[in-house]
């Protein structure tokens, strides 16, 4: 089974453009027989990266199954849909998902702590998230140069210093 080094190749393969209040972003959903996972810190990372060679140019929001398997990629969306996932009716996106990643572009990641404005956003973030029966793994800042996990500055107990056993298949 493939994990995010896969994303790469896929990155060709054009995503469903989407329109909403005048607002334009797009779905990409990997191939059925060839998931790609983010099991961990280092995936995420990884996967963060590759996002900067797509054409996404403020956020991708990951969307991740029980499994931690990538289910879709929701490119720039609006406020309101990065925010209410959970409950957003969009077309195509009827996918299962419990989980989700949010990767951030940005021009430059500061070393040291995070901005307290990027603290209170990702705290709200995933108070929101758990409203909706849906867990944050994290949100990722990222730049050419570096990536900066906001669950491991933010949170006392970040989700990735949990051991994960990805639920047999069988």
């Amino acid at each position: 089974m493939s994990r995010h080094r896969s994303a790469r190749r896929r990155a060709h393969r054009r995503p469903i453009h989407i329109e909403l209040d005048s607002e334009c972003f797009a779905i990409w959903f990997p191939p059925a027989d060839d998931p790609i996972e983010v099991l961990d810190l280092g995936d995420a990372t990884g996967m963060a990266f590759d996002m900067l060679d797509t054409e996404a140019q403020r956020e991708v929001l990951v969307l991740l199954d029980e499994r931690r398997r990538v289910t879709a990629l929701v490119i720039d969306p609006p406020a309101q849909i990065g925010v209410l996932i959970g409950v957003a009716e969009l077309p195509g996106l009827d996918v299962p998902f419990c989980q989700t990643l949010s990767i951030v572009l940005c021009d430059e990641v500061v070393d040291g702590p995070p901005a307290e404005r990027d603290r209170a956003g990702y705290l709200a973030l995933r108070r929101i998230h758990m409203l909706q029966g849906l867990q944050l793994l994290d949100v990722l800042l990222v730049d050419p140069e570096r990536v900066q996990s906001l669950a491991v500055a933010c949170d006392p107990d970040p989700v990735w210093f949990d051991e994960f056993r990805p639920i047999d298949a069988t």
